[in-house]
C-alpha cells in the first residue's frame, strides 16, 4: 500500500508540473477578433465616414434646373380673343464663397481619420475583451482540472485505506471519512466543470470566429518579449486619438458655422416664350439669403461643442494614462508574485518528497501525509492563479502597447 501511496504522490506532482498547449497563435486571434460583432459595426461605421466625406467634399450645391409652361388667352376689343403658347426655363446653381471648400475638404478628412480612430479603439477593446474571457476561461478550467484531481486523489485515498482495513492495518471509520470527503470533492469539481464550460461558451458567443482548442492554453512568450514588454514607456491611446480628432473635428465645424454666417449666393440663367414666341427673354438671376439669428446661433453652438471636446480631449488622456499606469504596475507586480509562487511550490514538492521516503519507510502516517499532500495542492492551484494572473496582466499591456493581435488584415 505505501508503494501505491508512494505512486500516487509522483503521478499528482507530474500532472501539475506538465506543460501546458500554447494559446491559439496571433494571426488566428486576430482574425476572430476583426470578425466579432462590435469589430464589424466600426468596420461598416469607416465605409460610412467615407461615403460622408464625399458628400462633404461635394457640398449640398447641386444645379437646378426649372421650367414651366401654359396657355395665355388675350382678349382684345379691337383683334378679338388670341390664345398663346408660353413656356420657360432656367437652371441655377448656389456657389460656395472662398473659405468653405477648404473647411469643407478638412471636414470630410477629419470624418474618416476619426472614424479609423473609432475603428482602433473598437478593436482594441475587442483585444481586451478577449483577454479577459480567454483567462476567465483559463482560470475556470485549471481550477476545475484541480479540482478534479483532488477529488480522484481523495478517492484513490480511501482504496488504498481501504485495503490496508482488510489486512487489519487501519479502521473502518478513516474508510467512510475519505470516501466521505471524495464525495464533496466530486461535487466541486462538477461544479468547477460547469464553471469552465460556461466560460468557454461566453468566449465562443463573443467570438463566433474563433477556432476553440479543446483545453485553453498557457501563455507561450519567452523572457526577451516579457522583458521588453515590462520595460515599455511609450503608448498611443486609440481613444486619445479619437477625442483629438474629435476636437479637431467640432473646431473646424466651428470655423465652418463662422463662415456660414455669410449665406452663399445663387446664380442663375432663365430663358422666357412669351406670346407664342412673339417675346423672347433670356435673363440673369441671382438671390442671396438673409442671414438671421439661426446662423448665428449655429455658430455659437458649434464653439461650445468645441470648448467641450476639449475638456474630453484632456479627460481621455488623464484615463488613458491610468490605465496604462495601472496596466503596467499590474504586470510587474504579476511578474514579481509568480516568481515567488513558483518558488514557494518548489519548497512544497520538496517536502512532499521528503514525507513519501518517510512514508516509505514507514516513519510517517498516512494522516501526515494526505495534509501535506493537500497543502502542496493548495500551493500548486495559488501558482496556478498567480500564473493566470500574470498572463492577464502581460496580454493587457501589450494590447495597450498595440503589441498583440495586430494582423495584416487590420485597418491603416
Amino acid at each position: 500500500m505505501r508503494k501505491l501511496v508512494t505512486l500516487m504522490s509522483a503521478c499528482f506532482i507530474a500532472a501539475f508540473s506538465a506543460p501546458a498547449a500554447a494559446m491559439p497563435p496571433e494571426p488566428l486571434i486576430a482574425e476572430a477578433v476583426n470578425a466579432s460583432p462590435m469589430v464589424i459595426a466600426a468596420k461598416a461605421d469607416l465605409d460610412r465616414a467615407h461615403a460622408t466625406a464625399k458628400r462633404l467634399r461635394v457640398g449640398d450645391y447641386e444645379v437646378v434646373v426649372s421650367g414651366s409652361g401654359g396657355r395665355r388667352t388675350v382678349d382684345n376689343p379691337v383683334a378679338g380673343e388670341s390664345d398663346y403658347t408660353e413656356w420657360s426655363a432656367g437652371v441655377s446653381r448656389t456657389v460656395r464663397l472662398p473659405g468653405k471648400r477648404g473647411a469643407d475638404r478638412d471636414l470630410a478628412s477629419l470624418e474618416i481619420e476619426k472614424a479609423a480612430a473609432a475603428y482602433a479603439k473598437s478593436r482594441r477593446n475587442a483585444l481586451l475583451e478577449f483577454v479577459t474571457l480567454w483567462t476567465d476561461w483559463r482560470a475556470a478550467d485549471e481550477a476545475s482540472r484541480t479540482a478534479r484531481r483532488l477529488a480522484d486523489d481523495a478517492l484513490q485515498l480511501a482504496d488504498a485505506e481501504e485495503k490496508a482495513v482488510e489486512l487489519g492495518a487501519s479502521r473502518r471509520i478513516y474508510v467512510d471519512q475519505l470516501r466521505a470527503e471524495a464525495g464533496l470533492l466530486g461535487l466541486e469539481a462538477d461544479r468547477k466543470a460547469n464553471e469552465a464550460d460556461n466560460a468557454k461558451a461566453t468566449l465562443a458567443a463573443v467570438f463566433p470566429d474563433l477556432v476553440m482548442p479543446a483545453t485553453p492554453g498557457a501563455l507561450d512568450w519567452d523572457a526577451a518579449r516579457l522583458a521588453t514588454l515590462l520595460e515599455a514607456n511609450d503608448f498611443e491611446s486609440a481613444a486619445v486619438r479619437e477625442a483629438r480628432l474629435l476636437l479637431d473635428q467640432m473646431e473646424t465645424k466651428a470655423k465652418r458655422a463662422r463662415l456660414d454666417r455669410l449665406p452663399d449666393p445663387t446664380f442663375g440663367v432663365q430663358f422666357a416664350n412669351e406670346f407664342g414666341g412673339n417675346e423672347t427673354s433670356v435673363m440673369a438671376t441671382v438671390s442671396i439669403p438673409l442671414g438671421g439669428r439661426a446662423r448665428s446661433a449655429a455658430a455659437a453652438e458649434a464653439g461650445s461643442q468645441a470648448v467641450a471636446a476639449a475638456a474630453r480631449l484632456r479627460a481621455a488622456e488623464l484615463d488613458a494614462q491610468r490605465r496604462y499606469d495601472q496596466a503596467k504596475r499590474a504586470a510587474q507586480i504579476a511578474s514579481r508574485n509568480l516568481n515567488n509562487a513558483e518558488a514557494s511550490v518548489l519548497t512544497a514538492r520538496d517536502a512532499m518528497d521528503r514525507l513519501n521516503k518517510g512514508y516509505a519507510m514507514g516513519a510517517v502516517n498516512l494522516s501526515d501525509l494526505t495534509t501535506t499532500r493537500r497543502t502542496l495542492t493548495m500551493t500548486e492551484q495559488t501558482l496556478v492563479n498567480y500564473r493566470v494572473a500574470a498572463e492577464r496582466a502581460y496580454l493587457t499591456l501589450a494590447v495597450l502597447n498595440d503589441n498583440f493581435g495586430n494582423s495584416l488584415a487590420d485597418i491603416e
